[in-house]
């Protein structure tokens, strides 16, 4: 029997199962394409298959970004996320996994993995005016984490929750 974590986009369209319900693409798409800034910078924190930045890429349809960079959060040595990732994204010449941005006007950061670590690593890459968000806001853990991240850095930005992802704009 096939393992449905192993599906690529397509085999999961076929199946009927695409899209997954916790990609952070759900609630911040909208939010994307009314940002100010055309040319964006997305970086995604936790890539596994690279679905959400599949789902981020079709979404947008006024082609305001620019490139996604992600960051995976699979072992290195686990071929088969690998060969599903290089599979999901080979016609997609806006992805990349080679480097890090120094700035992104959008991070998005996937519950799984060490959220409160990868919270604090990655949220001063943001631009002003720019997006932090991620999945799973109904989660305790990450709401916990999430929390205790936004009290030691005194951020006071509201919160916004839009199918299950959290973001504010950094200021």
């Amino acid at each position: 029997m096939i393992n449905p974590d192993f599906f690529t986009i397509k085999q999961s369209q076929e199946m009927g199962t695409w899209p997954p319900s916790n990609l952070v693409a759900h609630g911040i798409s909208p939010y994307i394409g009314r940002h100010k800034k055309g040319d964006l910078v997305i970086l995604d924190v936790g890539v596994m298959k690279g679905e959400n930045a599949f789902m981020l890429l079709s979404n947008d349809t006024k082609k305001k970004i620019k490139m996604v960079y992600g960051i995976v959060s699979y072992a290195k040595d686990n071929s088969e996320y690998e060969n599903i990732l290089k599979q999901n994204m080979k016609d997609e010449n806006r992805f990349s996994l080679d480097k890090i941005p120094s700035k992104a006007d959008v991070v998005c950061i996937h519950a799984q993995g060490d959220l409160y670590n990868n919270l604090h690593k990655y949220y001063d890459i943001v631009e002003h005016g720019g997006i932090f968000c991620g999945n799973e806001h109904g989660s305790t853990h990450v709401k916990e984490q999430l929390n205790k991240f936004r009290r030691e850095k005194k951020i006071g930005t509201p919160i916004n929750v839009a199918n299950d992802t959290y973001f504010w704009y950094v200021r």
